[in-house]
């Protein structure tokens, strides 16, 4: 359990510390800067929409609903918790070695996407790993802070090299039977595949846009409000409280076309304890403007793929505010718990 807990710990930190730290300045419009080696605190935007679906792959609908007390209550906690920069780095890096030392004895590479007499060539590795996350690294010693781009079914995010050229993630499952393509610079295509045994065990949903809108993913356990135990976000990404169910964080705002994603992740079992909202923050420059993210998850349930959203901000003049969509998250799964209870049913008869 030690284990299991030190390498779910890894993949957040690795996956979401260098990319919090900068989306808290790109989510909240009133955030001040960064002093003393504290990461800013959001201010309440001085409104709040709800938005709805009106149709499948249709632009959101918002109505205002600043004087309701639960949203006045909502906002007003909405700062995120504090992520110590100083430490957590430290804390990835032994992490990630004891981890990464510990899985090399049991989980087996899967491919390698260039043959092994080439020392300029890159080497994508895959793995399984526990939580049904897979452990992906790339060795690209010729190609340092070099742009690349991860794909995993319909998930995909940007992010570069270090200035070795090496490149580890950590990315939440989305199939039993996982394939990652890397992009890497314009003319390398690499990819890996690798099986996980437990990816049925966890339900997930995947939240993407491009690096210019301010998204962010939300999941409330067992009734929590805003900023209570229990949500979890890209600045918390635990629940004490429930074990295995957790927020990663996957790419970069950097560089061109910055593609970024949230996954959030929860045991099958409890996926209907779980609440799961959209939050788009807008400042008074963003109004009148459209902004498109898009949706998936691992239900295999009536073949549901990814799905487009368009929230628009307010008209001109508007002050800064967030627009809120919730999502139909646990009683999608309920559905598909009901239909794997009632296939084990008949199998057993």
């Amino acid at each position: 359990m030690e284990k299991k807990m030190i390498i779910r710990g890894v993949a957040v930190l690795c996956a979401g510390i260098s990319t919090s730290i900068i989306a808290v300045q790109q989510l909240s419009g009133g955030a001040t800067s960064l002093a003393g080696g504290e990461l800013a605190q959001q201010m309440p935007p001085s409104q709040v929409l709800g938005a709805s679906l009106v149709g499948s792959g249709a632009k959101l609908q918002f109505t205002n609903t600043a004087n309701a007390p639960d949203m006045a209550d909502h906002t007003q906690a909405a700062a995120p918790a504090t992520l110590d920069k100083t430490t957590g780095p430290e804390l990835a890096s032994l992490a990630l070695d004891a981890a990464l030392h510990s899985a090399s004895a049991t989980a087996p590479e899967v491919e390698d996407a260039a043959q092994q007499g080439d020392t300029c060539a890159p080497v994508l590795h895959a793995a399984a790993m526990v939580d049904a996350l897979i452990e992906l690294v790339l060795d690209a010693p010729c190609h340092p802070d070099t742009r690349l781009v991860v794909s995993h079914n319909d998930l995909a995010f940007s992010a570069f090299t270090d200035s070795d050229g090496g490149y580890t993630a950590f990315i939440p499952a989305l199939s039993a039977d996982a394939k990652i393509d890397v992009f890497l610079s314009d003319d390398i295509f690499l990819q890996s595949s690798v099986e996980i045994p437990d990816a049925e065990d966890h339900q997930r949903v995947a939240l993407q846009w491009d690096g210019t809108a301010r998204f962010a993913l939300h999941a409330y356990h067992n009734g929590a409000a805003y900023g209570e135990n229990g949500h979890i976000h890209a600045q918390k990404p635990f629940d004490p409280n429930l074990d295995d169910s957790f927020l990663i964080s996957l790419g970069e705002l950097r560089g061109p076309e910055p593609m970024i994603a949230e996954i959030y992740s929860v045991p099958t079992a409890r996926a209907g304890q779980s609440r799961v909202e959209v939050e788009l923050h807008y400042t008074e420059h963003h109004c009148g403007q459209d902004f498109s993210a898009f949706l998936s998850d691992n239900s295999q349930v009536q073949n549901i793929h990814m799905k487009e959203i368009s929230i628009a901000a307010p008209e001109c003049p508007a002050e800064a505010g967030m627009v809120v969509m919730p999502l139909d998250f646990a009683s999608r799964h309920a559905f598909r718990l009901q239909i794997l209870s009632e296939m084990l049913g008949a199998m057993q008869e």
